[in-house]
């Protein structure tokens, strides 16, 4: 596993920072550009910004999920606001795993070389993701997220309007903040006729097994026939 942080912009220059804890390097020598999945963000869309208010920024939580990274590793990311710059903007702190087949995520990167109010953040940031914060669902759903199977494809916690690319997420926000998003329709209608499958397959093996507990219907009239010879009444079966 190798993780870094993605450092806040402040200054607006060209190069965005990325930090193992120790040592500050540009982000382009962790992450090549020309590897970069397609939809990848550094940082918090602002499609998410534009449905929260200024005082619940602190709150959110952005993360992505991409299998087949350079190779075969997989990409993980979580972002969250880090304050403004000097202008006003939002700026957001970061943390990036390349992780091996089979590798999770682990939440203990140093914050050593960070700036004072830096460290804030990913003092913050590393506390939600390592205590149980059942209240937290910006917390849920990044730990949600890492459960998914490899199979689901390029995944966010938070479902996207804007990206280029189409991500499958189990969380919406919206008017009432962060939710789970409900079953879709189809699977509901497929949950739903489980219990008439169940019931078809048992009346099936029951239809099956009578038909083999009882002689078909042409050897019971041989044996009615012989009956009725020697004087005995006999029950007919059809």
């Amino acid at each position: 596993m190798r993780a870094y942080w993605i450092l806040p912009n402040r200054d607006q220059s060209d190069d965005i920072l990325a930090s193992d804890g120790e040592t500050i390097v540009p982000l382009r020598q962790v992450l090549d550009p020309m590897l970069r999945p397609e939809g990848f963000s550094h940082g918090v869309p602002t499609e998410i910004l534009e449905k929260c208010s200024s005082r619940s920024f602190v709150e959110v939580l952005f993360a992505q999920r991409f299998f087949g990274y350079d190779g075969n590793k997989q990409l993980f990311c979580v972002s969250t606001p880090a304050g403004l710059d000097s202008s006003g903007r939002v700026v957001h702190l970061g943390l990036v795993f390349i992780l091996e087949p089979g590798e999770r995520p682990g939440f203990e990167l140093s914050c050593s070389s960070l700036s004072a109010e830096d460290k804030g953040y990913a003092n913050a940031l590393i506390r939600r993701m390592t205590s149980a914060g059942r209240g937290d669902i910006w917390a849920r759903s990044v730990r949600d997220l890492l459960d998914l199977p490899p199979d689901t494809g390029p995944a966010t916690n938070v479902a996207l309007g804007r990206s280029v690319v189409d991500f499958y997420s189990h969380y919406v926000l919206g008017s009432r903040g962060l939710t789970k998003k409900p079953p879709s329709r189809l699977r509901s209608r497929m949950i739903a006729f489980i219990p008439f499958i169940i019931l078809a397959v048992v009346g099936a093996w029951f239809s099956a097994h009578a038909t083999k507990c009882h002689p078909p219907p042409g050897h019971t009239e041989r044996v009615s026939r012989r009956a009725v010879g020697t004087g005995v009444v006999t029950w007919r079966f059809n």
